[in-house]
């Protein structure tokens, strides 16, 4: 039941708000289940990653919380780095010595990245908090989300735009698709899924609402972590099935339940809830 219930918050975690669920995913393997193969926990974990979109991306397109150009444009810049963190960590990161301490520093940098945002965002309100502040509105009421859900806006090779909860955001496809490669390069160096990073990434860089930010991670991180995961298996990694199957199993129940409980969700809520964890989790590896 251990796994089955690990996997279970990894899931429940990651739809919550895009992120956090290859972290939770390497910590269980490694800390709660006993895994000692840095290289083993790393495909593993990113395994448990894919379950989450298969479920929670409907859901959120459902919902019109997915931004597709934005998603599929970060996804194919992350189908390239993915190839080249799990060729690079195969080989400088194999041991748990070397893996836990990178793991810890990268997940306390964005621990405190977000944190900063959450400062931020109390002090003013933006375009994101309007958004935010409409679609939790609607929800509040009962109305149907896609009636103020994402909707595309005409396109440029140098910027793309789109509309959500009366508001336009916009974004440039090289920066998306640069930040993408980099982002599933260091994912998959690290054996986590990416949204960690993502979801920073968008909140602050593109300063988009955190309602169309899990959605649109969790579809680049399916496809960046299953070339990574490929990649991984290719290069000789053995999977152990037997301790995977009854966590994604559990994945699988805790992603179908995210995006229900999501929407009565503040953004600010949902953002605390996302640097705790990484806090946490970051202090346990550092120290430990």
């Amino acid at each position: 039941m251990l796994p089955f219930a690990w996997g279970g918050l990894v899931g429940l975690v990651f739809s919550l708000v895009g992120a956090a669920g290859g972290i939770l995913a390497s910590f269980g393997l490694i800390s709660v289940l006993g895994l000692t193969d840095a290289n083993q926990v790393k495909p593993m974990a990113q395994v448990l990653t894919l379950a989450t979109p298969l479920i929670a991306v409907p859901h959120y397109l459902r919902q019109c919380r997915v931004v597709l150009r934005l998603g599929f444009i970060l996804a194919t810049g992350g189908l390239l780095g993915a190839l080249v963190g799990s060729r690079l960590s195969m080989h400088h990161l194999a041991d748990l010595s070397e893996f836990k301490p990178a793991f810890a520093i990268l997940v306390l940098i964005i621990a405190a990245q977000l944190a900063w945002s959450l400062r931020r965002s109390g002090q003013s309100a933006g375009p994101a908090a309007r958004a935010a502040a409409a679609f939790e509105g609607l929800v509040l009421q009962g109305e149907p989300t896609c009636s103020v859900g994402v909707q595309r806006r005409p396109w440029s090779w140098r910027r793309l735009e789109f509309e959500f909860g009366g508001e336009v955001f916009g974004y440039r496809p090289a920066t998306a698709f640069a930040a993408g490669f980099t982002i599933a390069a260091l994912a998959s160096a690290l054996g986590v899924g990416g949204g960690f990073l993502l979801v920073p990434f968008m909140a602050m860089v593109l300063r988009l609402p955190m309602f169309v930010v899990a959605g649109t991670a969790a579809l680049a991180i399916f496809i960046s972590s299953s070339a990574s995961i490929v990649n991984y298996m290719v290069m000789g990694v053995q999977l152990d099935w037997g301790l995977l199957i009854p966590m994604l199993i559990g994945t699988i129940v805790g992603a179908f339940l995210g995006p229900h409980i999501s929407r009565h969700f503040k953004e600010s809520w949902l953002r605390i809830l996302l640097a705790s964890v990484l806090l946490g989790i970051g202090v346990k590896y550092l120290v430990g």
